[in-house]
């Protein structure tokens, strides 16, 4: 189903709106996801995705890169050792890799003027992501982008033929990084770094949600994989640069 210009834009300004609204009530955000009944939810989703992904059949898609699950969690995670700020870190290299991703893409030429506003307001959303996450991350943050997510995407925005094959590494990337946070809520002990990953994680699926939008898919195909088992990014594969 196409979407016209003013209705992209209308649903990424509503993005843009949320995501103000959500970074001013994270404190009672915080308090039901990470202490309350869905912590619980989360946790016990978690245990049944580290079982699963442990029988070595599960398997996803970080853009045209078959992995297999298992092989994305590192063994600190399933041992519920990851220590928080270390994580926030992490997840902070993730949202920088994320900018580097959007500017690429910008820079194509290949995306239309009401794309690349789109674009440009997912820019500013995971810079201030990069942000919120550097002031829980304290001696363990960073300013590089993940080096080993953009190996994974940066040559795919390079080879793109086209304006939909940019929004699909788009929302591949913006799964990957809500299915991440997602995983990462029933380990973090830290109330900071629980209060930005459960603050961050909904708009990150968001984006993913318009820019399914802009390439025109069925609901099942833009609803966000955060909520399965696909999509997790790991400290293990995609190392902070040291």
């Amino acid at each position: 189903m196409e979407i016209t210009t003013r209705a992209l834009r209308q649903l990424a300004d509503d993005v843009d709106d949320q995501h103000h609204e959500a970074m001013a009530t994270i404190h009672e955000d915080l308090r039901e996801v990470h202490f309350g009944e869905t912590s619980r939810v989360l946790a016990g989703s978690r245990r049944r995705f580290l079982r699963n992904a442990g029988l070595g059949g599960a398997a996803l898609t970080l853009g045209s890169t078959l992995v297999p699950v298992g092989r994305l969690l590192p063994a600190a995670w399933a041992q519920e050792t990851l220590d928080d700020a270390d994580l926030a870190g992490f997840a902070q290299s993730v949202e920088l890799a994320a900018v580097d991703a959007y500017t690429a893409a910008i820079e194509t030429g290949l995306l239309d003027g009401s794309v690349v506003d789109v674009a440009e307001i997912f820019r500013r959303h995971h810079d201030e992501h990069a942000a919120a996450f550097a002031g829980v991350a304290g001696d363990a943050a960073t300013d590089e982008a993940n080096q080993a997510v953009l190996d994974v995407f940066a040559p795919q925005i390079a080879d793109a033929a086209d304006q939909d094959a940019l929004l699909q590494i788009a929302q591949d990337l913006e799964n990957g990084a809500a299915s991440t946070y997602f995983y990462s809520l029933g380990i973090l002990q830290d109330r900071d770094a629980a209060l930005a990953v459960a603050t961050i994680l909904p708009i990150e699926s968001q984006h993913a949600v318009v820019l399914g939008q802009a390439l025109g898919q069925d609901l099942d195909q833009y609803v966000p994989t955060f909520q399965g088992q696909d999509g997790a990014l790991s400290p293990t594969d995609y190392p902070v640069n040291s």
